[in-house]
């Protein structure tokens, strides 16, 4: 699981819940519908990801599709108003448990990745105490794989070095040892 490419994703998915957002707020009668196309969206995303919590994001969008089927239908069919009352109701509360699903999960992300990300700057310290980095002659994706590749054979470094390889992807590796070295002003 590449969690910078979860806070990507899921990020720009969250940016886009505002905007739908203020179609409810303006009483916009196509809110249900957009609801419904931005829980496709996000279900989508987390099935990209491999997120089993994007199963939700069906059964959320199936809760705005029978909402009219709640409303009690004592005297005929219930009034236009009330189902599309219904329905923006529904669809509101989807959203909400959408967006804590959505967010639940960026917050994860961060939060692992910043714990690895702390633990390679303390490496990094003492790397750099010792080191140099390469000079950056290739482009930065390869740089940052040369300067990991020295951080491995760094004997200080190499057991944190193993660990973060045995704890994350190559590319969030290279996606927080980007950021350690940007925070160290390095690069």
């Amino acid at each position: 699981m590449i969690l910078c490419m979860q806070l990507e994703k899921i990020g720009a998915v969250l940016k886009t819940l505002a905007p739908l957002m203020d179609r409810y707020q303006q009483g916009d009668v196509s809110f249900p519908d957009h609801a419904l196309k931005w829980l496709e969206e996000a279900e989508k995303t987390m099935s990209t990801l491999h997120l089993p919590d994007g199963a939700e994001m069906s059964t959320l969008r199936g809760r705005i599709l029978k909402a009219p089927d709640a409303l009690p239908a004592e005297d005929g069919p219930p009034l236009r108003s009330s189902v599309r009352r219904a329905r923006n109701a529904s669809a509101a509360d989807a959203l909400d448990r959408a967006e804590a699903v959505l967010r639940g999960r960026l917050l994860g992300a961060e939060e692992r990745l910043k714990m690895f990300e702390d633990k390679l700057c303390e490496g990094m310290t003492a790397f750099l105490l010792q080191n140099q980095l390469p000079e950056m002659m290739t482009s930065r994706q390869a740089w940052l794989g040369e300067v990991w590749h020295d951080i491995h054979q760094f004997s200080a470094t190499r057991p944190l070095a193993i660990y973060l390889a045995a704890s994350l992807s190559k590319v969030d590796r290279l996606y927080i040892l980007d950021r350690v070295l940007g925070r160290m002003a390095l690069d």
